[in-house]
């Protein structure tokens, strides 16, 4: 059973003003004791983390759709099975942020360094010193390049190794224009992708598109976005979807934009049951590949420490905008607030926290 915000505070691992999930599903702002520093450890203080907006909202209201609240994980077996949930409240979550040393003991590793990570929502947390030095965060970047250097950018070089190089020299479409896939779009660019699409329903989030350099096209009920694209570039003109939503009919037009045999990434997060998923049209008939990208299985060729450094490498030589993104921040204090806005999606792309210093 994953530990829970309380067993992660004793651990040291959060510390301070801790924004977590009580049950009901609500989210609060809480403050845990700082527990001591271990030995061969640093403490961090979070300047800034910010919140995922797929995942961490699986876990929220009365019916949360997390499988993780409803079933148990066997990581033997590696299925779900019925049992007690996997997963209690109150839970401790976030992965993304970045900090500054605040205590420590290694000489190596001074008070005020910079470091990004993929800690909790918290205002203190603990890294090994060889971690801390490993998780650097340079000079040239920012607090909010920081925020995503530690997974969320991994997440989407991730997914891209998974094209295999087949979107090299070609167009490529990605459906989706939030974080996720506004980050994996630049990185299939920077990756050799010849003219990369992004597909959304959202006016704003294709100005964000546009506004990277990359072609928005805005999706509808009178839109159909496979039978424009292959008309454009012929039927087997592209070889590769990425699918970055987690929704199911997304999936299903991903499947519908690639040529025969051509190959769909899904980078997105689903749950339920996959409506609008159609597996007897253009899936069936065109032979097409669906391979999960998810980062909780990395690619064969990738380790963690590659794939952060391949996020270092884009952000340094500006092929990659991180903290340029758009993003509404807010305290920890009024974590909920934050994630209120999420539910406004035409209006906010994504949420950061900042822990001011308390007076």
């Amino acid at each position: 059973m994953s530990p829970t915000a309380v067993e992660f505070a004793q651990s040291g691992l959060v510390g301070g003003r801790t924004a977590q999930i009580v049950d009901g599903g609500s989210v609060e702002c809480h403050a845990y004791d700082v527990a001591p520093l271990e030995e061969g450890k640093v403490r961090i203080r979070t300047v800034q983390s910010a919140v995922s907006p797929g995942t961490e909202m699986t876990f929220l209201g009365a019916s949360p759709s997390n499988p993780y609240l409803r079933r148990h994980w066997d990581p033997d077996l590696r299925l779900f099975i019925d049992g007690a949930p996997s997963m209690q409240y109150p839970i401790s979550f976030g992965y993304r942020a970045a900090g500054e040393v605040v205590e420590s003991g290694d000489a190596s590793v001074p008070v005020g360094h910079r470091v990004y990570g993929n800690w909790k929502h918290t205002e203190f947390t603990q890294l090994p010193v060889a971690q801390a030095l490993q998780q650097t965060l340079p000079a040239e970047l920012s607090w909010a390049d920081g925020v995503d250097i530690g997974q969320m950018g991994p997440i989407c070089v991730n997914a891209v190794c998974f094209a295999g190089g087949e979107h090299r020299g070609a167009p490529v479409v990605v459906f989706g224009a939030g974080p996720v896939g506004l980050i994996t779009a630049q990185v299939a660019r920077a990756d050799g992708a010849s003219k990369v699409y992004v597909v959304d329903r959202l006016p704003k989030r294709l100005e964000f598109a546009a506004a990277l350099g990359l072609e928005p096209i805005e999706a509808g009920p009178d839109v159909d976005v496979a039978r424009m694209l292959k008309s454009r570039h012929g039927s087997e003109g592209i070889p590769v979807a990425f699918e970055a939503t987690g929704n199911a009919s997304a999936l299903n037009e991903a499947i519908r934009v690639v040529r025969r045999l051509g190959l769909v990434v899904a980078v997105g997060f689903y749950q339920g049951d996959a409506v609008g998923l159609k597996l007897g049209d253009e899936f069936h008939h065109n032979g097409i590949r669906v391979v999960c990208g998810q980062i909780g299985n990395l690619h064969p060729t990738m380790t963690w420490d590659a794939l952060r450094a391949r996020t270092l490498e884009l952000a340094l030589t500006g092929k990659l905008v991180l903290g340029g993104l758009s993003r509404l921040v807010v305290p920890i204090e009024q974590v909920a607030r934050g994630f209120e806005a999420l539910s406004r999606p035409a209006e906010v792309l994504q949420v950061a926290i900042d822990y001011p210093a308390r007076p």
